[in-house]
């Protein structure tokens, strides 16, 4: 073990580093391989039509087949939504909820675990309305609860969760999504969102039963890995109410729009093709 520390984290010799949690290290061989890659490849800009653009992209797309296979999940179940960070994941999410219930004369309501990080409270200021869960068993409560059904043609409803607490470390329960499924009705639109930033990156994270996973889930790489500086959004795609409520967004940017004017009207043509093509705003 001192040995393999020594060589992968040259950074720590003689030092006890106790804030993995916070910004885990990167290995010695990680940015080493990440540097030569860096040196002998043309990178460009996915949105464009060049040769060594055309094969960024395809390489783009490899790795975000690798990024469900590391997951369990499948491309056919699954979609991948690069973001800057968990953050942005969770941010992202909240935007769609807020501008999807606006669009349709709905009212967004927001419940979130009293375990969750900052950014899953911070969504709450997007909700016409919220509610913080303090124990586990007031969610499982709410899921049962009668007259929830009966806002279901005025409200969208989110419920977010971290799988694992940044506070303690303790992991949640995980059959939420599933509970809801089998407790609401075809037209109810409750979804659920995990925030998996700290899970993933102590415990593997298996997203193969889509009928027990969460709706959304937002992740970390440098959580995982300790570099890249890189999140995601992991979004179920077999939800055709749930595409309409994520492609309702109103803010585009970089290559989530093929066309746009900016003079003589406020027109432009958004990408509708995979969730990835029109959510991953920027490069």
């Amino acid at each position: 073990m001192h040995q393999d520390r020594k060589g992968d984290y040259p950074q720590f010799e003689n030092v006890v580093y106790l804030d993995s949690a916070g910004t885990p290290p990167y290995s010695q061989e990680l940015i080493e391989r990440v540097h030569e890659d860096l040196r002998h490849r043309r990178y460009a800009n996915p949105h464009s039509n060049s040769g060594p653009a055309q094969a960024i992209a395809n390489d783009i797309q490899s790795v975000r087949k690798r990024v469900l296979e590391f997951f369990g999940a499948s491309t056919k179940d699954w979609d991948v939504v690069f973001v800057a960070n968990a953050t942005a994941a969770i941010k992202l999410t909240a935007d769609c909820f807020r501008d999807y219930a606006e669009a349709n004369g709905k009212e967004f309501w927001y419940g979130y675990h009293r375990d969750s990080h900052t950014s899953l409270v911070g969504a709450r200021e997007l909700a016409k309305a919220h509610r913080c869960f303090i124990q586990d068993g007031d969610i499982d409560e709410w899921i049962l609860e009668p007259t929830r059904a009966g806002h279901q043609s005025e409200r969208v409803n989110l419920l977010a969760y971290p799988g694992q607490s940044n506070m303690t470390g303790r992991r949640l329960p995980n059959h939420w999504p599933g509970l809801i499924r089998g407790n609401t009705d075809n037209e109810s639109e409750t979804y659920t969102l995990l925030d998996a930033a700290a899970l993933a990156s102590t415990s593997p994270l298996d997203l193969s039963k889509t009928s027990t996973s969460p709706d959304l889930v937002a992740v970390s790489f440098y959580k995982i890995f300790g570099y890249p500086q890189l999140g995601a959004l992991i979004v179920q795609k077999q939800s055709a109410k749930l595409r309409k409520l994520l492609l309702s967004r109103r803010y585009f940017g970089g290559g989530t729009v093929d066309m746009v004017t900016t003079i003589g009207g406020s027109w432009h043509a958004k990408k509708n093709g995979s969730l990835h093509e029109a959510l991953e705003d920027g490069t």
